[in-house]
């Protein structure tokens, strides 16, 4: 439930950046990109002022820390039901998921504490690299610093977050399915 009103409300906020980026597209001109991106950094810069975070940061903390975190955490559920199916029923093809969803979450776990390594210094620095560490990526995929920005805050984490509930779920129904079957 908590999951589902949190996505509902990312959901909602993206719509809003969205709407706002529209609206100023038309009436300042400018390219939908540019007010879509100064929405979102318009948004980081009222919670981190709300907050009492610069606009360094509240962008280190979001971006780079919390987004990782919601990560971690939804392949760590995938985990969590892997586990729960081997406990509901112990065969082998539910050891094999199991062992396969704890590696699955170890994964999450090493990824998280090497970004959180490689980011490990004062949120001014951090953010300077990670703005660095983007304007190169840029370069080599030869598309601009504001598109790299989208592939990797807004849809990888997305993508990242949202398929691991939806392989949680999956996962969850299949086995609800064997233990019916198991009970009849």
């Amino acid at each position: 439930m908590v999951i589902g009103v949190g996505i509902f409300l990312l959901a909602l906020l993206l719509i809003m950046l969205v709407a706002v980026a529209v609206i100023a597209s038309l009436k300042t001109g400018r390219s939908f990109d540019e007010c879509f991106f100064g929405a979102c950094c318009g948004a980081l810069y009222v919670a981190g002022m709300a907050l009492g975070f610069t606009y360094k940061e509240i962008c280190v903390i979001v971006n780079i820390y919390m987004e990782a975190g919601l990560c971690l955490l939804s392949g760590l559920w995938v985990t969590w039901v892997c586990i729960s199916c081997y406990r509901s029923l112990k065969t082998w093809g539910k050891m094999i998921l199991m062992l396969v969803g704890i590696a699955y979450g170890l994964i999450y776990v090493v990824a998280f504490v090497e970004l959180c390594k490689h980011y490990a210094m004062p949120m001014n620095d951090a953010f300077d690299l990670c703005y660095k560490e983007l304007i190169a990526l840029a370069g080599k995929c030869h598309t601009t610093y504001n598109n790299v920005n989208y592939a990797i805050f807004i849809l990888f984490f997305l993508v990242c977050t949202l398929g691991n509930l939806a392989i949680a779920k999956l996962i969850k129904k299949i086995t609800c399915q064997s233990l019916k079957k198991v009970e009849r």
